[in-house]
């Protein structure tokens, strides 16, 4: 099989598989695990520090071994944590399961778009990637469907062990049939990574703390994390414990709330594709100061909404305007960096990002502890200076200006 039909296949079943799983996962965590909501936040806190941990180790790996074995380790530790998580509804293992499983996902996480791109030697890249991508959107439509006929055909339970199980399998298969036969190792020592990855955060936080535009647009990448955690991990309590939905109706309204909102998300992201690179800055500014002061509303009312179908329309309306936020911000983002160090810029707002949810999910966690719909408050409190960091944004905005990260001085 060639190099490029598994890629599709890699990025439509790996999708596919890990929606069978998170369409559900909250009403195992809360049903049948019995977690409460800082139990749940703390969940995704140590999958993001796994993460945060591992991606520099084994992105070290996928450079000096092999990149698809280093894919192919990854979907064995993905598919043993979701192993662990489906055989033991308890707090212990879910949140070693998920440690485990940001060990997982580092491993595959940019080696298969590297092995993809050393396969046919770059070319055509951007077309192959926008194609994969569409095979990742179709894979995971199909995984919200197919997890809510598991569910109510078994049980939630079943519907996790059968994609743990499938995620092995899967490793198993791209042993024999995932070609590599371009990949050259990368002749650096572990020390020259570490120093390397040192010397990104070093430039890229001088070259912040000399632009009041990137300052600001760092802490809106930091507020953003902040905020995201305790509402991605508390909606779905508050669903099922505020608005008293069974094990059943919940994994029925899931696949349907999730599905909405993967269309509404997959037109927004292309509608955006097609409009905003035209976009001029200030417009940009202005777009993200109305969506997030939407989303203030929209959140808050979903926090207090008594009503079902309050709470159904409020949340696809989180999830059009979050939806909006990223898209438009990396262009933005991009349009203001040269291109020389821009990757470096974009790998430290992500860190930014990572190290927001990270502090951002315990706190909200804590307070959820007495009332989830106050959590959730809270949370959309946290968005409220991301309108004044935009605003900071606007009033140094130059026209056109370029910012340019220094160039390494480490380097050799």
């Amino acid at each position: 099989m060639s190099a490029r039909k598994v890629y599709y296949l890699l990025s439509g079943v790996r999708a596919f598989l890990m929606y069978i799983v998170f369409t559900v996962s909250a009403i195992y965590f809360i049903k049948e695990a019995g977690l409460d909501p800082l139990q749940l936040v703390l969940v995704g806190t140590v999958m993001e520090i796994s993460i945060m941990l591992f991606e520099i180790p084994t992105g070290f790996i996928a450079d000096h071994l092999s990149r698809k074995w280093s894919v192919i380790i990854g979907m064995f530790i993905v598919g043993a944590a979701h192993l662990l998580e489906g055989f033991y509804p308890e707090f212990w293992a879910i949140i070693c399961a998920y440690a485990l499983w940001g060990l997982g996902y580092t491993f595959f996480s940019g080696a298969e778009e590297a092995w993809i791109a050393d396969e046919v030697k770059s070319e055509g890249l951007q077309k192959l990637f926008f194609k994969g991508s569409q095979f990742s959107s179709l894979g995971c439509f199909a995984g919200i469907f197919v997890s809510v006929a598991l569910s109510f055909l078994f049980s939630v339970q079943i519907a996790i062990l059968l994609s743990g199980g499938a995620f092995i399998l899967f490793g198993i298969w791209l042993i024999f049939y995932m070609p590599e036969h371009h990949f050259v190792k990368l002749e650096r020592t572990e020390a020259s990574h570490v120093r390397q990855f040192a010397s990104v955060i070093t430039k890229g936080y001088k070259t912040v703390r000399s632009s009041a535009i990137l300052f600001s647009m760092a802490g809106i990448s930091l507020m953003w994390g902040l905020a995201s955690e305790g509402f991605d991990r508390l909606w779905e309590v508050h669903l099922i414990n505020n608005l008293k939905l069974t094990e059943d109706s919940a994994v029925f309204w899931f696949g349907v709330i999730n599905a909405v909102a993967f269309i509404l998300h997959i037109g927004l992201v292309q509608w955006i594709q097609r409009k905003g690179e035209g976009l001029g800055e200030r417009l940009f500014i202005w777009l993200l100061g109305a969506i997030n002061g939407l989303l203030v509303i929209s959140m808050i009312a979903f926090a207090l909404a008594g009503e079902f179908w309050l709470a159904i329309a409020t949340y696809w309306a989180c999830a059009i305007l979050r939806g909006l936020n990223h898209p438009l911000y990396t262009i933005w983002l991009n349009q203001k960096l040269e291109s020389k160090g821009r990757a470096t810029m974009l790998s430290l707002f992500g860190h930014f990002d990572a190290v927001g949810q990270i502090a951002g999910g315990p706190l909200v966690g804590f307070i959820a502890l007495s009332s989830v719909s106050m959590g959730l408050v809270v949370t959309s409190l946290l968005t409220i200076p991301v309108l004044f960091l935009l605003w900071v944004a606007k009033r140094h905005l130059h026209a056109g200006e370029k910012i340019t990260v220094p160039a390494d001085q480490s380097a050799g």
